[in-house]
């Protein structure tokens, strides 16, 4: 089951952008560094980020970190309520090296890692994201 939140502009009939997000099981085998407490077989729990996608018109104005800035807000969330570990994505390829290797570094820019064993799988922990968005006012 996956969510997908999609921007609109008021008035306007193209889509700008969207983002979907899905929960998910990461193999504790797949990680270098299993968080502290994880047995040592089976799934932890995280988000997939399938994707962020910006028209290209509306490119380079940065509303590409406004959607991910949305996907953050709402892993917090989730993680809070849920327990997730971490939130993963595999980088577009579209046979274009170019291309990839610009859309990977967009999300390295965010703090996302490539595993060692296929740099299109990305993964940013829960922590790392928290240190990003900084503390949660609780008495708002």
């Amino acid at each position: 089951m996956t969510r997908v939140y999609v921007a609109v502009e008021s008035g306007a009939t193209q889509i700008p952008g969207y983002h979907a997000i899905n929960v998910g099981t990461m193999y504790v085998g797949e990680m270098t560094k299993p968080p502290r407490g994880t047995p040592g077989h089976g799934g932890i729990p995280i988000l997939f980020l399938g994707q962020v996608a910006v028209d290209r018109k509306a490119q380079g104005f940065g509303f590409g970190s406004l959607r991910m800035h949305h996907v953050f807000e709402k892993t917090r969330v989730i993680a809070d309520e849920a327990g997730c570990h971490a939130v993963l994505l595999d980088v577009m390829s579209d046979g274009d090296a170019e291309a990839f290797a610009r859309r990977k570094g967009w999300y390295e820019d965010f703090g996302f890692q490539s595993f060692a064993s296929n740099e299109a799988r990305m993964f940013i922990t829960i922590t790392h994201v928290r240190r990003i968005l900084g503390p949660v006012d609780i008495y708002t």
